[in-house]
């Protein structure tokens, strides 16, 4: 078996910092002995073996695997309990010997608390930055940052059972943005819109195109049966889903290409974010392939085999599944967009992306432009409440700065055709 030799740096345990993120192993901030190792794992600090412009420290943390367990690993111990009600995210820097390895992080804590994460390596003998979310989490629980490269398999203690890490931190990724919530447009430039694949499935992506933004899902062959997406983040939405016993139907915009089938089975799911056994899905099938089209989802027709609707949980997150029941091809490419609750979305707004017209900027500060407007067409813009304040004929720019801050919707007419865009001034 061929061994890796690394320097490992006898750190003095007398240093009086505390432990605490951001963990840069500068500084004699972290020890030898600060680093616990389990089942297998061995961890040390050392020097960077690549100093360069993503990761320019000196010192780094390393762990070699080397049998034992499939979890082998090691845990370092902050002196105080990590604060999620901004910094929901953990980003760690990476120096991996091979690609598309899984790393879990760990949250222990008191009371036997604990949670985990899964991350993948993306490079091969370089730095790159992980992150891991753990929005929704409870503060004030979790103190021990348990480290396991390569979850799943059994080092062997050489080269490629070696992983080195750095510049671990708590980050908010929203950047101060509002929280997600219904209806989801992925429109509103005040919102931080964000997926969460899982079961192998994705990666999902929001994309712009035009004046539209939605999100495009990619079902792996690789992916589980039911491999899915939630829409935002761990913490769920903002405010719960008004679900009661007369009203129980989510809408949501589809579109399906790279294949021919239609009847796909798509399965719409909500749940407590804190308490994911309280939980109820219901099923429907797609009719078209090429388009958009509108799909219902009716909580009172729950899925079969699962909890009926209970209206009394306070559900406030949702997660979309493509072709449930069924892995995934790499071939056919699912979009989704314009969730809503009690009512659909009007078919035409935001997912005009093979239409003619075209507006841009969007969102927009003053002047917002139509690309491809012929001179008969009619332009007429309305407020939320359905009021009209703009209308005109062939205009190619519209000056709309002494409108406020906020959502509008440009319709663009001609004969029995309309094209209708969600427009946001911000």
């Amino acid at each position: 078996m061929r061994k890796i030799f690394i320097l490992i740096l006898l750190i003095s345990s007398t240093t009086t910092s505390q432990i605490q993120l951001p963990i840069d192993f500068e500084n004699e901030q972290i020890t030898n002995e600060d680093i616990v190792n389990f089942n297998g794992g061995s961890g040390y600090v050392v020097y960077n073996p690549q100093i360069d412009d993503n990761n320019p420290s000196e010192y780094a943390g390393v762990i070699i695997r080397d049998g034992g367990d499939i979890w082998a690993g090691s845990y370092i111990e902050l002196d105080s309990y990590l604060d999620f009600s901004v910094n929901t995210h953990i980003s760690m820097s990476v120096y991996s010997p091979i690609s598309g390895l899984t790393v879990k992080f760990k949250l222990e804590g008191n009371n036997g608390a604990a949670t985990e994460r899964d991350s993948y390596t993306t490079l091969s003998n370089a730095w790159e930055t992980l992150t891991w979310s753990f929005a929704g989490e409870p503060s004030d629980s979790y103190n021990k940052l348990v480290l396991m490269f390569d979850f799943g398999n059994i080092g062997d203690g050489s080269v490629n059972s070696t992983f080195y890490f750095d510049n671990i931190n708590s980050f908010d990724p929203s950047g101060g943005l509002n929280q997600i919530d219904l209806p989801v447009t992925f429109e509103n430039p005040e919102v931080y819109y964000s997926v969460i694949d899982f079961e192998g499935n994705g990666p999902s992506t929001i994309v712009e195109e035009g004046s539209n933004r939605y999100v495009q899902v990619i079902k792996t062959a690789e992916s589980g049966t039911s491999a899915g997406v939630t829409i935002g983040t761990e913490a769920g939405f903002a405010t719960n889903i008004p679900i009661t016993s007369s009203d129980t139907k989510i809408y949501a915009h589809v579109y399906i290409e790279g294949t021919t089938q239609v009847g796909i089975p798509v399965r719409f799911k909500i749940e407590n974010s804190n308490d994911p056994t309280q939980s109820v899905e219901t099923e429907t099938l797609t009719t078209i392939v090429g388009e958009w089209e509108v799909l219902e989802f009716d909580f009172s027709n729950e899925a079969t085999g699962t909890a009926a609707l209970n209206t009394s949980y306070p559900f406030n997150m949702a997660s979309i599944f493509f072709n449930f029941g069924s892995i995934g091809d790499d071939e056919t490419i699912y979009r989704f967009d314009n969730v809503s609750f009690g009512s659909p979305i009007s078919l035409n707004i935001n997912d005009n992306i093979y239409a003619s017209n075209r507006v841009y900027p969007n969102p927009f500060v003053d002047t917002i432009n139509i690309i491809g407007i012929e001179g008969d067409e009619i332009i007429i813009i309305n407020d939320i409440l359905g009021k009209e304040i703009f209308r005109g004929i062939g205009v190619e720019e519209i000056n709309l700065s002494s409108f406020e801050k906020g959502s509008y919707f440009l319709t663009i007419s001609k004969g029995s055709r309309n094209n209708t865009f969600k427009i946001i001034k911000k």
